[in-house]
């Protein structure tokens, strides 16, 4: 619960209670206990035995592939998402299959150790078979549709909306 209370300045101050024995804050279920943190170390680090993290780089292939392309007006300018610096004309920028660019000597190294777009997270292909595979059943899963019974939180039924 918060409480406002005025100081002196007239500036106010919140304060947030916790009930007596809930030494939790927001969603419990989003807290790991000992057992749980020791379990999720232990996984992490049999599936993670070659030292790498995350996707697999981004194919020879299709790092070759990606389109280098010249910004020819003002309207094509952009901000690299490595960088952050502008792209302005008459610069060269590596375009990904999603459409988003960025300086070559940024987004190559990148690719090497990643497959994704920075900004959107599209995927590119890897010369990874096993992670190829798993990719592919994440998309037919995504594709399929919901078993869930619909509406809100899997609840049918009619809803109405008030706004107060």
């Amino acid at each position: 619960m918060l409480a406002a209370a005025p100081l002196e300045d007239h500036s106010i101050e919140f304060r947030l209670a916790v009930p007596e024995g809930e030494g939790y804050i927001g969603n419990p279920d989003d807290y790991v206990g000992t057992a749980g943190y020791e379990a999720l170390q232990q996984n992490l680090a049999e599936t993670d035995s070659d030292g790498r993290r995350g996707a697999s780089p981004t194919s020879k292939a299709s790092v070759e592939a990606v389109e280098t392309t010249e910004i020819k007006s003002k309207l094509e300018a952009l901000a690299c998402a490595v960088c952050k610096d502008i792209v302005g004309v008459g610069e060269m920028v590596k375009k990904l299959p999603c459409g988003h660019g960025y300086h070559e000597d940024c987004i190559i190294p990148w690719l090497g150790s990643r497959n994704s777009c920075l900004v959107c997270r599209y995927e590119l292909p890897t010369d990874d078979a096993e992670y190829e595979e798993e990719r592919k059943k994440r998309a037919t899963a995504a594709a399929a549709p919901s078993s869930s019974s619909g509406g809100i939180g899997g609840i049918s039924g009619d809803y109405e909306i008030q706004f107060f």
